[in-house]
Protein backbone atom coordinates (compact mmCIF):
# COMPACT_ATOMS: atom_id res chain seq x y z
CA UNK A 1 0.00 0.00 0.00
CA UNK A 2 2.63 2.66 -0.67
CA UNK A 3 1.65 6.18 -1.98
CA UNK A 4 -0.93 5.64 0.55
CA UNK A 5 -2.38 8.14 3.07
CA UNK A 6 -2.43 6.38 6.72
CA UNK A 7 -5.63 7.77 8.15
CA UNK A 8 -6.21 7.08 12.34
CA UNK A 9 -9.48 5.11 13.34
CA UNK A 10 -10.74 4.76 16.08
CA UNK A 11 -13.69 2.60 17.24
CA UNK A 12 -15.51 4.25 19.73
CA UNK A 13 -18.13 2.27 22.05
CA UNK A 14 -21.11 3.80 23.94
CA UNK A 15 -20.76 1.82 27.36
CA UNK A 16 -17.58 1.35 29.21
CA UNK A 17 -18.68 -2.03 31.11
CA UNK A 18 -19.58 -4.07 27.65
CA UNK A 19 -16.16 -3.25 25.49
CA UNK A 20 -14.10 -5.97 27.25
CA UNK A 21 -14.95 -8.89 24.28
CA UNK A 22 -13.45 -6.33 21.59
CA UNK A 23 -10.41 -6.61 23.30
CA UNK A 24 -10.08 -10.05 22.03
CA UNK A 25 -10.45 -8.85 18.42
CA UNK A 26 -7.42 -9.79 16.12
CA UNK A 27 -6.90 -6.17 14.62
CA UNK A 28 -3.51 -5.48 12.38
CA UNK A 29 -1.79 -2.43 13.06
CA UNK A 30 -0.26 -2.59 9.87
CA UNK A 31 -3.52 -0.73 8.98
CA UNK A 32 -7.19 -1.82 6.48
CA UNK A 33 -8.59 -1.35 3.09
CA UNK A 34 -11.46 1.13 3.32
CA UNK A 35 -13.39 -2.73 2.38
CA UNK A 36 -11.91 -4.06 5.57
CA UNK A 37 -13.01 -1.19 7.92
CA UNK A 38 -16.24 -1.54 6.51
CA UNK A 39 -17.04 -5.04 7.12
CA UNK A 40 -15.33 -4.73 10.75
CA UNK A 41 -17.85 -1.92 11.65
CA UNK A 42 -20.42 -4.17 10.58
CA UNK A 43 -19.37 -6.71 12.22
CA UNK A 44 -18.33 -5.31 16.19
CA UNK A 45 -21.77 -3.64 15.39
CA UNK A 46 -23.27 -6.80 14.87
CA UNK A 47 -21.59 -8.78 18.00
CA UNK A 48 -20.78 -6.19 20.52
CA UNK A 49 -23.74 -5.51 22.80
CA UNK A 50 -23.12 -1.57 23.28
CA UNK A 51 -23.71 1.07 19.97
CA UNK A 52 -20.47 1.14 17.84
CA UNK A 53 -19.19 3.63 15.66
CA UNK A 54 -15.65 4.44 14.10
CA UNK A 55 -14.09 7.75 13.43
CA UNK A 56 -11.54 8.54 11.12
CA UNK A 57 -9.11 11.76 11.06
CA UNK A 58 -7.92 13.59 7.86
CA UNK A 59 -5.63 16.36 7.50
CA UNK A 60 -7.76 18.87 5.77
CA UNK A 61 -5.96 21.09 3.08
CA UNK A 62 -5.93 24.64 3.41
CA UNK A 63 -8.01 25.52 0.55
CA UNK A 64 -10.86 23.39 1.62
CA UNK A 65 -14.25 25.34 1.75
CA UNK A 66 -17.26 23.35 4.04
CA UNK A 67 -20.48 24.66 3.67
CA UNK A 68 -23.72 24.22 6.35
CA UNK A 69 -22.80 23.18 9.63
CA UNK A 70 -22.58 25.05 13.23
CA UNK A 71 -19.64 26.11 14.56
CA UNK A 72 -19.25 25.38 18.44
CA UNK A 73 -17.17 26.94 21.05
CA UNK A 74 -13.42 25.10 21.90
CA UNK A 75 -15.46 25.64 25.19
CA UNK A 76 -17.90 23.53 24.50
CA UNK A 77 -18.43 19.72 26.11
CA UNK A 78 -18.34 18.37 22.06
CA UNK A 79 -14.84 20.15 21.45
CA UNK A 80 -13.64 19.52 24.62
CA UNK A 81 -14.14 15.73 24.38
CA UNK A 82 -12.92 15.71 20.69
CA UNK A 83 -9.58 17.13 21.96
CA UNK A 84 -9.57 14.80 25.29
CA UNK A 85 -10.11 11.64 23.13
CA UNK A 86 -8.90 11.43 19.80
CA UNK A 87 -4.97 12.12 20.04
CA UNK A 88 -3.18 12.52 16.56
CA UNK A 89 -0.92 9.88 16.61
CA UNK A 90 3.03 10.57 15.65
CA UNK A 91 2.22 9.39 12.15
CA UNK A 92 -0.84 11.50 11.14
CA UNK A 93 -0.03 14.06 8.54
CA UNK A 94 -0.10 17.38 10.30
CA UNK A 95 -2.39 20.27 9.49
CA UNK A 96 -3.95 23.38 11.17
CA UNK A 97 -7.13 21.71 10.88
CA UNK A 98 -8.93 18.01 10.89
CA UNK A 99 -11.87 16.77 9.21
CA UNK A 100 -12.95 13.68 11.72
CA UNK A 101 -15.56 11.23 9.63
CA UNK A 102 -17.77 9.73 12.27
CA UNK A 103 -19.75 6.52 10.85
CA UNK A 104 -22.47 4.88 12.81
CA UNK A 105 -23.12 1.24 11.15
CA UNK A 106 -26.99 0.97 9.83
CA UNK A 107 -27.91 -1.22 12.53
CA UNK A 108 -27.37 1.93 15.23
CA UNK A 109 -28.31 4.29 12.60
CA UNK A 110 -32.24 2.86 12.23
CA UNK A 111 -32.54 3.93 16.07
CA UNK A 112 -32.07 7.50 15.25
CA UNK A 113 -34.95 7.80 13.07
CA UNK A 114 -35.16 8.24 9.11
CA UNK A 115 -36.24 11.90 9.39
CA UNK A 116 -32.81 12.93 10.82
CA UNK A 117 -30.49 12.13 8.29
CA UNK A 118 -30.27 13.40 4.62
CA UNK A 119 -28.81 12.08 1.69
CA UNK A 120 -25.25 12.52 0.80
CA UNK A 121 -24.93 15.80 -1.12
CA UNK A 122 -24.21 16.12 -4.08
CA UNK A 123 -20.60 16.95 -5.08
CA UNK A 124 -21.67 19.07 -8.53
CA UNK A 125 -23.78 21.46 -6.92
CA UNK A 126 -23.52 24.33 -4.49
CA UNK A 127 -24.18 23.33 -0.78
CA UNK A 128 -21.93 19.96 -1.47
CA UNK A 129 -19.94 19.56 2.31
CA UNK A 130 -17.54 16.82 2.86
CA UNK A 131 -18.58 14.14 0.16
CA UNK A 132 -16.18 15.92 -2.25
CA UNK A 133 -13.59 15.58 0.43
CA UNK A 134 -14.50 11.62 1.29
CA UNK A 135 -16.20 10.57 -2.06
CA UNK A 136 -15.42 7.76 -3.91
CA UNK A 137 -12.59 9.24 -6.10
CA UNK A 138 -11.43 11.44 -3.05
CA UNK A 139 -9.10 10.57 -0.25
CA UNK A 140 -11.15 6.98 1.37
CA UNK A 141 -10.46 5.04 -1.79
CA UNK A 142 -6.75 5.80 -1.36
CA UNK A 143 -6.14 5.53 2.52
CA UNK A 144 -4.74 2.71 4.51
CA UNK A 145 -6.97 3.08 7.94
CA UNK A 146 -4.65 2.59 10.88
CA UNK A 147 -6.12 1.51 14.20
CA UNK A 148 -5.49 3.37 17.23
CA UNK A 149 -5.99 3.45 20.79
CA UNK A 150 -7.02 6.09 23.03
CA UNK A 151 -5.25 6.34 26.08
CA UNK A 152 -7.16 6.12 29.17
CA UNK A 153 -8.38 9.00 31.17
CA UNK A 154 -7.97 9.61 35.07
CA UNK A 155 -11.33 9.48 35.66
CA UNK A 156 -11.66 6.10 33.96
CA UNK A 157 -14.43 7.53 31.87
CA UNK A 158 -12.43 6.73 28.50
CA UNK A 159 -10.65 3.13 28.64
CA UNK A 160 -9.03 0.96 26.30
CA UNK A 161 -8.60 -2.36 27.35
CA UNK A 162 -5.99 -4.67 26.98
CA UNK A 163 -4.41 -4.72 22.97
CA UNK A 164 -7.69 -4.41 21.30
CA UNK A 165 -9.47 -1.83 19.80
CA UNK A 166 -12.57 -0.30 21.06
CA UNK A 167 -12.87 2.79 23.32
CA UNK A 168 -15.67 3.69 25.47
CA UNK A 169 -16.41 7.67 24.96
CA UNK A 170 -20.79 7.64 25.37
CA UNK A 171 -20.94 11.20 26.33
CA UNK A 172 -19.05 12.34 23.02
CA UNK A 173 -21.16 9.58 20.74
CA UNK A 174 -24.21 11.35 22.53
CA UNK A 175 -23.33 15.04 22.00
CA UNK A 176 -22.02 14.58 18.18
CA UNK A 177 -24.79 12.25 17.30
CA UNK A 178 -27.44 15.03 18.66
CA UNK A 179 -25.79 17.88 16.89
CA UNK A 180 -25.99 16.30 13.89
CA UNK A 181 -29.17 15.01 14.05
CA UNK A 182 -30.65 18.88 15.70
CA UNK A 183 -28.78 20.27 12.55
CA UNK A 184 -30.44 18.39 10.01
CA UNK A 185 -33.38 18.82 12.05
CA UNK A 186 -33.51 22.50 11.28
CA UNK A 187 -32.58 22.89 7.98
CA UNK A 188 -35.69 20.45 7.01
CA UNK A 189 -37.66 23.08 9.51
CA UNK A 190 -36.46 25.92 7.74
CA UNK A 191 -37.13 24.81 4.31
CA UNK A 192 -40.81 23.82 5.20
CA UNK A 193 -40.94 27.13 6.69
CA UNK A 194 -40.40 28.60 3.69
CA UNK A 195 -42.14 26.39 1.30
CA UNK A 196 -45.53 27.63 3.62
CA UNK A 197 -44.90 31.03 3.86
CA UNK A 198 -44.37 31.51 -0.31
CA UNK A 199 -47.95 30.41 -0.94
CA UNK A 200 -49.20 31.95 2.04
CA UNK A 201 -48.11 35.02 0.88
CA UNK A 202 -50.89 34.49 -2.38
CA UNK A 203 -53.33 32.96 0.11
CA UNK A 204 -56.14 35.20 2.49
CA UNK A 205 -56.16 32.23 4.96
CA UNK A 206 -55.88 33.85 8.31
CA UNK A 207 -56.06 30.69 10.20
CA UNK A 208 -53.19 29.24 8.56
CA UNK A 209 -51.39 32.05 8.96
CA UNK A 210 -52.19 32.56 12.71
CA UNK A 211 -50.59 28.25 13.24
CA UNK A 212 -47.65 29.37 10.97
CA UNK A 213 -46.77 31.86 13.20
CA UNK A 214 -47.29 29.66 16.73
CA UNK A 215 -44.75 27.17 15.04
CA UNK A 216 -41.87 30.23 14.18
CA UNK A 217 -42.53 31.46 17.28
CA UNK A 218 -42.45 28.34 19.04
CA UNK A 219 -38.51 27.99 16.99
CA UNK A 220 -37.04 30.33 19.34
CA UNK A 221 -37.46 29.07 22.42
CA UNK A 222 -35.85 25.65 20.78
CA UNK A 223 -33.03 27.78 19.15
CA UNK A 224 -31.91 29.38 22.58
CA UNK A 225 -32.00 25.61 24.06
CA UNK A 226 -30.29 24.37 21.45
CA UNK A 227 -27.51 27.09 22.00
CA UNK A 228 -27.65 26.28 25.49
CA UNK A 229 -27.58 22.25 24.94
CA UNK A 230 -24.17 22.55 22.60
CA UNK A 231 -22.43 25.19 23.89
CA UNK A 232 -22.73 23.98 27.69
CA UNK A 233 -24.08 20.88 27.61
CA UNK A 234 -27.29 20.86 29.85
CA UNK A 235 -30.68 22.18 28.61
CA UNK A 236 -32.01 25.06 31.09
CA UNK A 237 -35.33 24.99 32.52
CA UNK A 238 -35.96 28.84 32.08
CA UNK A 239 -35.47 28.61 27.86
CA UNK A 240 -38.81 28.62 27.63
CA UNK A 241 -39.04 24.83 26.01
CA UNK A 242 -41.93 23.32 27.86
CA UNK A 243 -44.62 26.13 26.19
CA UNK A 244 -42.88 25.45 22.83
CA UNK A 245 -43.15 22.04 23.09
CA UNK A 246 -46.76 22.39 24.01
CA UNK A 247 -47.05 24.41 20.64
CA UNK A 248 -45.58 22.10 18.19
CA UNK A 249 -47.67 19.11 20.31
CA UNK A 250 -50.85 21.24 18.96
CA UNK A 251 -49.70 21.48 15.92
CA UNK A 252 -48.64 17.59 15.46
CA UNK A 253 -52.57 17.31 16.80
CA UNK A 254 -54.04 19.20 14.15
CA UNK A 255 -51.89 17.55 11.31
CA UNK A 256 -53.43 14.15 12.90
CA UNK A 257 -56.91 15.35 13.00
CA UNK A 258 -56.67 16.67 9.42
CA UNK A 259 -54.50 13.46 8.17
CA UNK A 260 -57.90 10.89 9.38
CA UNK A 261 -60.13 13.64 8.28
CA UNK A 262 -58.92 13.28 4.54
CA UNK A 263 -57.83 9.94 4.76
CA UNK A 264 -62.07 9.21 5.71
CA UNK A 265 -62.68 11.03 2.69
CA UNK A 266 -60.15 9.00 0.03
CA UNK A 267 -61.56 6.22 1.51
CA UNK A 268 -65.43 7.44 1.35
CA UNK A 269 -65.11 7.51 -2.27
CA UNK A 270 -67.02 5.05 -4.58
CA UNK A 271 -64.75 1.94 -5.65
CA UNK A 272 -65.62 2.34 -9.37
CA UNK A 273 -64.08 6.14 -9.67
CA UNK A 274 -64.86 9.58 -8.31
CA UNK A 275 -66.02 12.69 -10.47
CA UNK A 276 -63.54 15.14 -10.77
CA UNK A 277 -66.20 17.61 -9.01
CA UNK A 278 -66.72 15.17 -6.18
CA UNK A 279 -62.58 15.13 -5.77
CA UNK A 280 -62.48 19.66 -5.27
CA UNK A 281 -65.95 19.28 -2.58
CA UNK A 282 -63.62 16.88 -0.54
CA UNK A 283 -60.18 18.70 -0.74
CA UNK A 284 -60.48 22.32 -1.36
CA UNK A 285 -57.33 23.48 -3.66
CA UNK A 286 -56.10 20.34 -4.22
CA UNK A 287 -56.12 21.27 -8.02
CA UNK A 288 -53.90 24.72 -7.30
CA UNK A 289 -50.19 24.62 -6.10
CA UNK A 290 -51.25 27.37 -4.09
CA UNK A 291 -54.04 26.26 -2.73
CA UNK A 292 -55.17 25.33 1.14
CA UNK A 293 -55.14 21.62 0.60
CA UNK A 294 -51.13 22.28 -0.22
CA UNK A 295 -50.57 24.76 2.40
CA UNK A 296 -52.05 22.21 5.03
CA UNK A 297 -49.93 19.48 3.58
CA UNK A 298 -46.76 21.76 3.78
CA UNK A 299 -47.93 22.76 7.56
CA UNK A 300 -47.68 19.14 8.40
CA UNK A 301 -44.37 18.85 6.75
CA UNK A 302 -43.30 22.06 9.08
CA UNK A 303 -44.72 20.64 12.38
CA UNK A 304 -42.77 17.25 11.60
CA UNK A 305 -40.10 18.86 10.87
CA UNK A 306 -39.94 20.98 14.03
CA UNK A 307 -41.11 18.38 16.68
CA UNK A 308 -37.94 16.11 14.95
CA UNK A 309 -35.82 18.89 16.43
CA UNK A 310 -37.58 19.38 19.56
CA UNK A 311 -37.22 15.27 20.23
CA UNK A 312 -33.85 15.31 20.16
CA UNK A 313 -33.16 17.72 22.92
CA UNK A 314 -35.68 15.79 25.02
CA UNK A 315 -33.85 12.97 24.31
CA UNK A 316 -30.84 14.20 25.35
CA UNK A 317 -32.55 16.05 28.39
CA UNK A 318 -33.51 12.45 28.81
CA UNK A 319 -30.16 11.07 28.72
CA UNK A 320 -28.67 13.52 31.13
CA UNK A 321 -30.77 12.00 34.03
CA UNK A 322 -28.37 8.82 33.86
CA UNK A 323 -24.42 8.84 34.61
CA UNK A 324 -22.21 9.52 31.77
CA UNK A 325 -24.90 10.93 29.05
CA UNK A 326 -26.15 7.50 28.66
CA UNK A 327 -26.81 6.88 24.70
CA UNK A 328 -28.98 4.00 25.01
CA UNK A 329 -31.29 6.15 27.18
CA UNK A 330 -30.71 8.45 24.52
CA UNK A 331 -32.14 6.68 21.76
CA UNK A 332 -34.58 4.69 23.28
CA UNK A 333 -36.34 8.22 24.15
CA UNK A 334 -35.91 9.24 20.36
CA UNK A 335 -37.44 6.33 19.57
CA UNK A 336 -40.47 7.33 22.11
CA UNK A 337 -40.46 10.88 20.54
CA UNK A 338 -40.62 10.27 16.76
CA UNK A 339 -42.76 7.13 16.76
CA UNK A 340 -46.13 9.34 16.63
CA UNK A 341 -44.18 11.60 14.00
CA UNK A 342 -43.07 8.72 12.29
CA UNK A 343 -46.86 7.50 12.24
CA UNK A 344 -47.88 11.09 10.85
CA UNK A 345 -45.10 11.07 8.23
CA UNK A 346 -46.31 7.60 6.81
CA UNK A 347 -50.41 7.98 7.01
CA UNK A 348 -49.85 11.82 5.16
CA UNK A 349 -47.75 9.40 2.32
CA UNK A 350 -50.04 6.72 2.35
CA UNK A 351 -52.91 9.36 1.84
CA UNK A 352 -50.92 11.41 -1.30
CA UNK A 353 -49.97 7.58 -2.81
CA UNK A 354 -53.66 7.01 -2.24
CA UNK A 355 -55.06 10.12 -3.92
CA UNK A 356 -52.62 9.47 -6.82
CA UNK A 357 -54.23 6.10 -7.65
CA UNK A 358 -57.73 7.29 -7.58
CA UNK A 359 -59.78 6.56 -10.49
CA UNK A 360 -61.53 9.40 -11.65
CA UNK A 361 -64.19 9.09 -14.14
CA UNK A 362 -66.29 11.73 -16.05
CA UNK A 363 -69.42 13.49 -14.41
CA UNK A 364 -72.72 12.15 -14.49
CA UNK A 365 -74.62 13.45 -17.15
CA UNK A 366 -78.96 13.24 -18.31
CA UNK A 367 -79.10 10.90 -21.22
CA UNK A 368 -79.56 13.54 -23.59
CA UNK A 369 -76.46 15.30 -23.02
CA UNK A 370 -73.41 12.15 -22.31
CA UNK A 371 -71.05 13.63 -24.81
CA UNK A 372 -67.99 15.53 -23.06
CA UNK A 373 -66.31 18.58 -24.45
CA UNK A 374 -62.63 17.92 -25.78
CA UNK A 375 -61.32 20.70 -22.91
CA UNK A 376 -63.79 18.64 -20.39
CA UNK A 377 -61.82 15.22 -22.01
CA UNK A 378 -58.55 16.55 -21.64
CA UNK A 379 -58.73 17.74 -17.91
CA UNK A 380 -60.29 14.40 -17.33
CA UNK A 381 -57.20 12.94 -18.86
CA UNK A 382 -54.76 15.85 -16.98
CA UNK A 383 -55.42 14.85 -13.41
CA UNK A 384 -53.71 11.24 -12.84
CA UNK A 385 -50.74 13.47 -13.88
CA UNK A 386 -51.31 16.16 -11.72
CA UNK A 387 -51.93 13.48 -8.57
CA UNK A 388 -48.90 12.06 -9.03
CA UNK A 389 -46.91 15.09 -9.34
CA UNK A 390 -48.84 15.80 -5.85
CA UNK A 391 -47.73 12.77 -3.79
CA UNK A 392 -44.22 12.75 -5.48
CA UNK A 393 -43.96 16.61 -4.29
CA UNK A 394 -45.20 16.67 -0.88
CA UNK A 395 -44.95 12.96 0.34
CA UNK A 396 -41.80 12.30 2.02
CA UNK A 397 -39.37 9.38 1.22
CA UNK A 398 -39.39 5.94 2.59
CA UNK A 399 -36.44 4.09 2.38
CA UNK A 400 -34.14 1.40 4.13
CA UNK A 401 -31.46 3.40 6.57
CA UNK A 402 -27.25 2.72 5.60
CA UNK A 403 -24.55 3.78 7.45
CA UNK A 404 -24.66 7.61 8.63
CA UNK A 405 -21.76 9.64 8.08
CA UNK A 406 -21.21 12.58 10.92
CA UNK A 407 -18.29 15.25 10.16
CA UNK A 408 -16.29 17.19 12.69
CA UNK A 409 -13.89 19.65 11.39
CA UNK A 410 -11.66 20.64 14.19
CA UNK A 411 -10.60 24.10 14.00
CA UNK A 412 -6.65 25.43 14.40
CA UNK A 413 -8.14 27.29 17.32
CA UNK A 414 -9.71 24.46 18.93
CA UNK A 415 -13.63 25.33 17.91
CA UNK A 416 -15.34 22.39 15.77
CA UNK A 417 -17.38 22.76 13.02
CA UNK A 418 -20.70 19.90 12.93
CA UNK A 419 -22.10 19.09 10.01
CA UNK A 420 -25.37 17.47 9.34
CA UNK A 421 -25.78 13.47 9.14
CA UNK A 422 -26.03 11.99 6.12
CA UNK A 423 -26.44 8.61 4.82
CA UNK A 424 -23.35 6.88 3.41
CA UNK A 425 -23.93 6.23 -0.23
CA UNK A 426 -24.02 1.96 -0.70
CA UNK A 427 -21.33 2.57 -3.36
CA UNK A 428 -18.77 4.27 -1.43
Amino acid sequence: MTDQLQVPVWALATEPDKIAPAAWLPVSGEGMTPERLAGMRQALAAFLDTPLVTVEAYALPAETRLQGGRLLDAASPLATELRNLLKMPAHAPRSTETLYRMVVPSGMAAQLGKGLVRSMPSQAVAGGIHGGILGKAGIVGQSTFVPVLTETSATGAKMARGAGLVTACGPFILMAVATAASLYAEEQRRKAMERVTEILEGLAADSLDAERDRLNGATTAVERATALLLDKGEIGNSMGLDAAVHTVDTAIASAVRRARAWRMKVDGFPSGGVEVHDLLTAFPGIDDPDGRFRVELRLASLTIATKRRVAVLQAVEHAQKSPELDFTRFTEALRDEQRGIDELESDLRSLLLGLAELQLRAPTRSFTDRLLTQGEVNSLLAWPGRLRRLADEESAAASGLPDVEIGLVQRADGRVLVLPAEAVPRDL
